[in-house]
């Protein structure tokens, strides 16, 4: 799952700047830390536009344990993916506040590990708002903390040992990256 990741921002890094937009930023995130892990945001902005458009690529997956054995017995990857826009409200400053929208399609597989069954994989579209605070730093550095909430998101899955339902979905946005 990394080797995509990492193809693409090898692809967006050799991508001149006046090749796609006046700001252009590759970020990564906090879940790039979590276990197989992939938290990638590219956005553009025109110059002085109030107006920021972007993908958004993460993924996580958590292992669960027996609390009695300590045996894992089941993994649960998760993925986001889709377009974000946001409105920024300070333009012209290197720093700014801003409210947004994306709409994320939310994948969810749940595979168990002490028994030998089928995964189960269910996903969702949903529309996420939100919002945070972005700015530069240096003449390239980027950063980014926002978050982004989906109170209608509904997800189910269940295998042969596990179940998860859960209603409503977030997504958290703390990144450094390059701008250009």
């Amino acid at each position: 799952m990394k080797k995509p990741v990492i193809s693409l921002l090898a692809l967006l890094f050799s991508l001149s700047h006046s090749a796609i937009a006046d700001e252009f930023t590759v970020a990564v995130g906090v879940f790039n830390f979590a276990e197989a892990g992939a938290d990638i945001q590219a956005s553009y902005r025109v110059d002085q536009s109030h107006w920021q458009y972007g993908y958004r690529y993460v993924s996580w997956t958590d292992t669960f344990h027996d609390p009695y054995t300590g045996n894992a017995h089941s993994k649960t990857t998760e993925t986001l993916t889709g377009p974000v826009v946001n409105y920024l409200f300070r333009n012209e400053s290197r720093h700014s506040a801003y409210v947004g929208v994306s709409l994320l399609n939310w994948t969810r597989t749940e595979t168990p590990l002490l028994v030998v069954a089928p995964s189960d994989t269910q996903s969702t579209t949903d529309l996420y708002f939100g919002g945070g605070y972005m700015g530069r730093f240096g003449s390239a550095g980027y950063y980014n903390a926002g978050m982004y909430l989906s109170p209608t998101a509904e997800l189910k899955t269940q295998t042969a040992i596990s179940s998860s339902e859960q209603s409503g979905n977030f997504d958290i946005q703390l990144q450094v990256g390059l701008t250009w």
